[in-house]
């Protein structure tokens, strides 16, 4: 979606890197250690938090691309999180 390649091409953390003034982030099963079917793909409270973790100095706007969110459009856009569900909301340049 924004038209480069990842830095390092390791996919060894959910957060991807920063894109313009957004930090990217995506969750795939297993990224965050849990390897159950529907582990680590699903935007949570308790995954925000891992992912703020990865970067607590940062207080400016994310992108996470999961499967799905279970936090509410209020909570998302208090904490600057916009959340994009794969493969719907990624678009080709």
């Amino acid at each position: 979606e924004t038209g480069k390649p990842h830095a390092t091409g390791q996919f060894n953390s959910p957060l991807l890197g920063e894109h313009g003034n957004e930090l990217i982030h995506l969750l795939y099963n297993g990224i965050l250690g849990d390897r159950r079917p529907a582990g680590g793909n699903v935007l949570t409270h308790a995954v925000l938090d891992r992912l703020v973790a990865l970067a607590p100095a940062y207080r400016g706007a994310r992108v996470v691309y999961g499967e799905a969110s279970r936090i509410s459009a209020a909570k998302l856009n208090d904490a600057k999180v916009s959340f994009r569900q794969i493969p719907y909301d990624i678009r080709m340049r």
